[in-house]
């Protein structure tokens, strides 16, 4: 059935999206083996002119709130920067920062930390119809 396909399509282009981007400890910079789903979500937007995403930046617990507000909005550039410098418009792209807001894991432990280090991808429009890169 075509239309079970699109729908298929769409989710498995939705997941692409959304997988999150770790990051190291007191860091903003993208690791080098992260860089093949950022890859995934240029060709995703490439495919998909009208999509507009929110990028969020995500920091562990440990830090002042204004460091991990500054270092989530870091972390969240450092994502649309390299979007932006794979071709992508720089205004379907918002960055955003919710610093040690927004846990993933709710644990005091380097695990649960490293869970919270992230960024995250969030469709803001145009993600109605998502068409498979």
């Amino acid at each position: 059935d075509s239309a079970a396909a699109v729908a298929s399509a769409a989710a498995e282009v939705r997941n692409m999206l959304a997988a999150m981007i770790p990051f190291d400890f007191d860091r903003a910079t993208l690791r080098a083996d992260d860089m093949g789903a950022l890859d995934q979500k240029v060709a995703i937007l490439t495919a998909n002119p009208d999509l507009r995403i929110r990028i969020s930046g995500n920091c562990d617990e440990r830090g002042s709130d204004e460091y991990n507000l500054a270092l989530g909005n870091r972390r969240g550039t450092a994502a649309k920067e390299y979007l932006v410098s794979h071709g992508i418009d720089a205004s379907r792209i918002e960055p955003a920062s919710f610093g040690a807001e927004r846990p993933l894991a709710m644990g005091h432990d380097e695990d649960s930390w490293a869970q919270n280090r992230r960024d995250e991808f969030e469709i803001l429009s145009g993600g109605d119809v998502l068409r498979r890169p």
